[in-house]
């Protein structure tokens, strides 16, 4: 029996690694054969090949013809025709758009002619440092490698050396976070690609050596892609390759150069860069990179963007050969690097740094005190962690705790479980940096999608469901009483607590409660321990009040509880759809359970993926949970959308959540009732007095970069450049030494008056000749302004006119007063 299909591309990249997984995933399940051709080329795909697929070079709007042959075809044909059209348009989220790059500098810069080299911007910032050229991997000729020492040997080295890859990659998808994890969960998928190995293996057994058929293998799919009519489907090169040479130091380790020493600020130049060779560099040092090659959606871009590192690509070595070694200036913002840049333009850039810096500053204060809403009400913001490096950072960043520390990460990559030694030390280290901040210590969640090789696991059709932390324990009891020894140990440096995953019974808890105790007693450890659960199977829900009398708190592990409620696995394209932490039912399920361990006197944290959702937010604080924990990137902007919300209309805004039908309903309700608040058109953040700016164009610049600290402006570049059409069309200086630019642009996010008193006039070709000291910065947005616009700025002219609010404004030092001021005489302006 056969079936067919027409699939049009919906994918605005194609059918590349992310979305080329899934579809392999869900075809896996089906014994049929499925096969795809692209009407366009005539390329053929296996449907259950990852690589296959990519090969295909399915574009945007490609016709697609699918063949379905075998047992019940006209069943895997429905299925596949409800994924085609429910699952695959959301397989691929969309890229953030990278910045373009801005040709024509901002005047501030400009009048101090700079000769800038352009490259494509690949993210935001600035970076000053010494050029250097990375030391660049070559993919080795499979001729050049060793030579087979035998069938049987190649394949067993070839097995182990992807065996051993794939635990590495499984291990970074599990304690890397965002598009990190996301590369690594795709480079996983081209691993364990069944035409990959199939390849591989067909190589080995004519002859070849495992190394040399690795080489091959990569030299054929970078060949293929290579021919592909879509520069996003060529960029995926790049994986293959960084696949291919991870498994290469594997089965010919030496290959790669040494790493060079960098310099304490390095702009870091490459004909191009993979993605674990980015992960690899110093970023402590790599200040920023240039790259000759290298869209922007590969995935080392799309890395180097959530690392907050700017990059230019398509900077060929001869635009930097004259500069190497030598300080330079990377704009990413505008697309520029400034080789050898004078003195003048280097001290413009020391000004921009300590602008982005100052940006920083603001944002830190922003995540420091206390978290806490409008209203007051508590909601402490912990940071999820698997080492102490990542703990540094979140504190760092303002964490109140760690409220998951993944311990599962040590046992990961190791051939036994680690030591009670090794792990003291390492809790003990992350309990120190806490400083006196809870840290919750989650014991090993091993099993599910975290095998680890140092401990035996058994093949399932469902690990999610099975053998898996508490339920392993019991057979590893040593490796559990050896943790739970290091935890208390560690317990001596700060507060610490003990949290199980994966508890389903009371007697499961009892029993892990039993072991505790005998290794608290054994090791002579006065005080209890606060002893938690994850809170991520039901069955707890139903059970909850005899929980309470026997736990000390419950985190919810959001996104084992989501799948689990619904029967739903989460990686599953065919239930996908059904996993949804908003969907009144899950928010029902928690604001129960947080009512229930708040009336026992209990603690309820969350640490899943719904943690740092800003759509969740405002329910989670309307619950009244105790705390979110999430990773150390997120916390700034958590803490700041929490200080805008009130609880109280939070509380009502989850009553009406639960009334909804359906995630969507929740998301557009929170989105109506959560909105940020108005800013004052005017507040004392707004007056900059005795400013020491000595042109025109450095006063507009000045000015506009305190709209954008002040989060009233989005797009410095793009609000100065409005800024400066209007003064092209005539000149804003209204005599008397005052000035009053003003524009309604598209960028500006709250109307705003902001006032600079200048140390010295300059020039700013007003109508009676004379330079100017007091500047009136009057900004609008484009769709808003309407007739406020000419209004305030006809009632800001006519003042400007009288000597007396003049001689008030130049005179007047009290910043609150100066505010009242120029308040009082503008009312009814509005």
């Amino acid at each position: 029996m056969s079936h067919s299909l027409t699939l049009v591309c919906p994918l605005p990249n194609g059918i590349h690694a992310r979305p080329a997984s899934r579809i392999a995933e869900f075809c896996a399940g089906f014994g049929a054969a499925i096969r795809w051709r692209n009407q366009r080329n005539g390329q053929m795909a296996d449907a259950k090949s990852v690589l296959s697929l990519i090969g295909g070079d399915i574009l945007f709007n490609d016709v697609v013809d699918i063949e379905i042959d075998g047992a019940e075809s006209e069943r895997v044909a429905a299925e596949l025709s409800r994924f085609l059209k429910q699952t695959l348009p959301h397989c691929d989220e969309p890229l953030a758009a990278a910045p373009a790059a801005c040709r024509a500098l901002p005047r501030g810069l400009a009048e101090l002619a700079p000769s800038p080299c352009f490259g494509q911007p690949a993210g935001q910032g600035v970076a000053i440092g010494e050029i250097c050229v990375h030391r660049a991997y070559r993919m080795p000729e499979p001729e050049t490698l060793p030579a087979s020492r035998g069938l049987d040997r190649e394949l067993a080295e070839l097995g182990l050396a992807m065996a051993g890859l794939g635990e590495r990659l499984l291990g970074e998808a599990a304690r890397l976070d965002g598009e990190a994890a996301a590369v690594s969960r795709a480079h996983l998928s081209l691993l364990r690609d069944s035409d990959f190995r199939a390849r591989l293996e067909e190589a080995v057994a004519a002859g070849a050596s495992a190394a040399s058929a690795v080489a091959a293998a990569v030299a054929h799919y970078r060949a293929q892609l290579a021919r592909s009519a879509s520069e996003y489907l060529r960029e995926r090169e790049m994986d293959i390759r960084d696949v291919g040479r991870r498994l290469l130091d594997i089965l010919a380790p030496g290959l790669e150069p040494g790493a060079a020493e960098l310099p304490a600020a390095a702009l870091l130049w490459a004909e191009d860069l993979a993605p674990s060779e980015l992960l690899a560099l110093d970023r402590s040092r790599v200040k920023g990179l240039l790259l000759a090659r290298g869209g922007l959606t590969s995935h080392t871009i799309i890395l180097a963007r959530a690392f907050s590192l700017p990059v230019l690509t398509g900077v060929q070595h001869g635009a930097i050969a004259a500069g190497i070694g030598e300080t330079a200036v990377l704009d990413a913002s505008l697309g520029a690097l400034f080789l050898s840049p004078s003195p003048e333009v280097r001290d413009y850039y020391l000004d921009e740094e300590a602008l982005l810096a100052c940006q920083r500053q603001r944002l830190a204060r922003a995540c420091g005190g206390a978290s806490v809403s409008a209203d007051g009400q508590r909601l402490e913001l912990a940071v999820n962690i698997a080492s102490a490096a990542e703990a540094q950072l979140g504190f760092a960043q303002g964490a109140d705790g760690i409220g998951l520390f993944r311990t599962e990460m040590l046992f990961m990559d190791a051939d036994e479980p680690p030591s009670e030694d090794a792990q003291f030390q390492c809790y003990a280290e992350v309990v120190r940096l806490a400083a006196g901040r809870p840290v919750i210590i989650r014991t090993f969640d091993i099993g599910g999608d975290k095998p680890a090789r140092c401990m035996s696991m058994p093949q399932e059709r469902n690990p999610f469901l099975g053998y898996r932390a508490i339920r392993m324990y019991p057979d590893q009891e040593a490796a559990f009483r050896s943790q739970l020894r290091a935890i208390l140990r560690a317990g001596e440096f700060g507060p610490v607590k003990v949290m199980i995953p994966m508890i389903a019974t009371l007697a499961e808890l009892r029993w892990a409660r039993r072991l505790l105790e005998e290794e608290r007693a054994a090791l002579g450890v006065a005080e209890p321990v606060p002893l938690g659960i994850m809170l991520e199977v039901p069955s707890v829900l139903f059970q909850l009040e005899a929980f309470c009398r026997e736990v000390d708190f419950f985190s919810v592990g959001s996104n084992d509880l989501t799948q689990y409620l619904f029967a739903a696995d989460r990686d599953n394209d065919r239930v996908g759809q059904l996993y949804d932490s908003l969907h009144p039912a899950f928010l029902a399920a928690l604001s129960q359970a947080a009512a229930t361990i708040h009336r026992h006197g209990r603690w309820i944290g969350l640490c899943g993926e719904a943690a740092a959702a800003p759509h969740a937010l405002p329910l989670f604080l309307g619950m009244g949970l105790d705390e979110l924990s999430m990773s150390a990137p997120s916390l700034q902007a958590c803490r700041r959308r929490l200080r805008e919300l009130d609880a109280g209309r939070c509380r009502e805004l989850l009553a009406r959540a639960l009334q909804c039908a359906d995630g969507a309903e929740v998301r557009a309700l929170v989105e109506n009732g959560a909105a940020r608040p108005a800013l004052p058109m005017l507040t004392e953040d707004c007056l900059l007095p005795d400013v020491g700016w000595r042109s025109k164009a450095a006063v507009i610049k000045g000015m506009v970069d305190r709209l954008w600290l002040l989060e009233r402006c989005d797009d410095r570049y793009g609000m100065e450049e409005d800024l400066w059409l209007r003064e092209q069309a005539y000149s804003t200086g209204l005599g008397y030494g005052f000035a009053i630019p003003h524009a309604k642009s598209e960028h500006v996010l709250h109307p705003t008056l902001c006032l600079a008193r200048l140390a010295q006039p300059v020039d700013w070709g007003a109508s009676d000749g004379l330079p100017v000291d007091m500047v009136l910065l009057l900004a609008f947005n484009a769709a808003d302004a309407g007739a406020a616009h000419l209004k305030f700025f006809s009632r800001l002219a006519r003042l400007v006119m009288h000597d007396d609010f003049r001689q008030a404004l130049r005179g007047e030092r009290d910043p609150e007063r100066l505010q009242a001021l120029l308040r009082d005489r503008l009312e009814g302006a509005a």
